[in-house]
């Protein structure tokens, strides 16, 4: 009887599943990763209200910053810096996409109220309807 030799078996690492465990951990961190349209430091007024409401996913914001320049966002892209006719014009473009999209107005604290007024007259001469002010709220 002729016994055969065998063949001597390297240890190896199976690779074949390395892409589908790259691609799931790439998915699984662009799913998880929170993405910020604006994200503009300010210090927010404070709020005598106990009423508390949440931001909702794809609202547009309007930016008042303490020097008194604009940033707006549609809620999808970031914000970028425009011009107090500019306010206008764009609110009127996300009314005409969608009418009841909230238009979230984030102002420094430190801001003159006549630039708010300002920017809310630019706002609800574009139709805008369901506006919200970021507030903080007392302690």
């Amino acid at each position: 009887m002729k016994i055969s030799k065998t063949r001597e078996l390297k240890a190896n690492i199976p690779t074949a599943s390395m892409a589908d465990i790259a691609f799931l951990l790439i998915v699984f961190f662009m799913i998880s990763t929170v993405f910020q349209v604006d994200k503009t430091t300010v210090q927010l007024p404070q709020s005598a209200t106990e009423t508390r409401s949440e931001v909702v996913k794809g609202s547009a914001f309007v930016v008042i910053r303490k020097d008194g320049a604009l940033k707006a966002s549609d809620g999808i892209e970031d914000s970028r810096l425009v011009n107090l006719e500019d306010i206008g014009i764009l609110a009127a473009s996300w009314m005409n996409k969608n009418p009841n999209q909230p238009v979230v107005v984030k102002s420094d604290a430190e801001v003159d109220y006549g630039k708010i007024d300002d920017v809310l007259e630019h706002l609800r001469n574009a139709g805008v309807t369901n506006l919200k002010f970021l507030t903080e709220q007392s302690k």
